[in-house]
């Protein structure tokens, strides 16, 4: 087990599929094992930050799943984008954001983001 990273659970399995180990899903019909979650946003969004930061964390390291594994080859490609989505999924916030946030400027300023296919729409219709 990698320890001393925040997403110690996503580097230890990098590094177990990247040595050859195999993984199983497992589904008893009684709970195996209790755990926490957050129970009001707070939390929860404390909890998403550290995934994010974790992420990022072992995507800026030597693990990078990017490059890591390349002499064992054993982590096979679509393990190898798995792990990479995982990574670089904190980006995604980024034009989410944008996205969000264009709609109340353009009703603020009174402009649009497109005028041309707004007026191009308005001869068609």
């Amino acid at each position: 087990m990698s320890y001393g990273s925040i997403a110690a659970d996503t580097l230890t399995s990098l590094k177990m599929h990247t040595r050859g180990w195999r993984s199983v899903y497992c589904m008893p019909k009684r709970a195996a094992f209790r755990g926490t979650a957050p129970i009001n946003l707070t939390e929860r969004l404390n909890q998403v930050l550290r995934w994010a930061v974790g992420s990022l964390e072992i995507l800026f390291s030597r693990h990078c799943p990017l490059w890591y594994g390349f002499k064992e080859g054993r982590l096979k490609v679509l393990q190898r984008i798995a792990y990479i989505n995982s990574t670089v999924y904190p980006f995604s916030a980024l034009p989410l954001t944008i996205y969000c946030i264009i709609p109340a400027i353009c009703l603020l300023t009174d402009k649009f983001i497109t005028p041309s296919v707004i007026h191009f729409l308005i001869f068609i219709y």
